[in-house]
Order: structure tokens, then C-alpha cells, then sequence
């Protein structure tokens, strides 16, 4: 995976508390599950996910550890999407994944 020397990161914001409707870290019954290998990556190992349906939660289910979790400063992905301001979560696989307006649920895949 190449790295863009250019980007800045921040720490992602802890989503408010209170929100008794969100599921616990883990718990995918009743939550939209996708697989993350079953998504495309551009050459640079990069995923964006767009939130069309408006999906206040999306668990992605993986065995790869999540290394590391923030948000993008100025960034294009080698697909040409701009995902600027988006928040994104890396993989020990190499893999990156931009989303923004969902709360994105790493699941464990081992049981898959």
C-alpha cells in the first residue's frame, strides 16, 4: 500500500452516548454486515463506501486486525473519489476503507 505523505489524520470523535438504538462493538444481529473481502479495492488498496441509504450503523466483518482509525484530511483515492473530511479505518492486510455518516462496526470474521 502506498503512503501519501500529504494526508492529514486526526483521531476520530467517539459517536455520542446515549444512543440506546446502536449496537454494542461486535453485535451484528439486526445491523447491515458487509464483507470485506468481498469488496473491490483501487490499486492503492483503497474502499470507499458511500452511505446513500442513509444507514446510521454498517458492521464490516473482516479477520484482518483494524490498525488504525481516524479521519482524512485532503485525500483522492487512485479511483478518483475525493474523500476529503471521510472518516477511514486501515487493516493489517493493507487495506483502507473510507466511509462517512454511518458508524462503521469492525466485526471479527473468524466465525464467518
Amino acid at each position: 500500500m502506498s503512503v501519501d505523505t500529504g494526508r492529514k489524520v486526526a483521531e476520530a470523535e467517539p459517536s455520542p452516548a446515549g444512543d440506546e438504538n446502536r449496537p454494542a462493538v461486535g453485535e451484528g444481529e439486526g445491523v447491515p454486515t458487509l464483507d470485506l473481502a468481498d469488496l473491490i479495492q483501487d490499486d492503492n488498496g483503497e474502499i470507499v463506501l458511500f452511505n446513500d441509504s442513509h444507514l446510521p450503523v454498517l458492521a464490516l466483518r473482516t479477520d484482518a486486525a483494524a490498525v488504525s482509525r481516524g479521519e482524512v484530511g485532503a485525500h483522492t483515492t487512485a479511483s478518483g473519489e475525493d474523500v476529503s473530511g471521510f472518516s477511514y479505518v486501515s487493516f493489517s492486510n493493507g487495506l483502507t476503507v473510507f466511509f462517512k455518516g454511518t458508524d462503521l462496526i469492525v466485526v471479527d470474521g473468524g466465525d464467518a
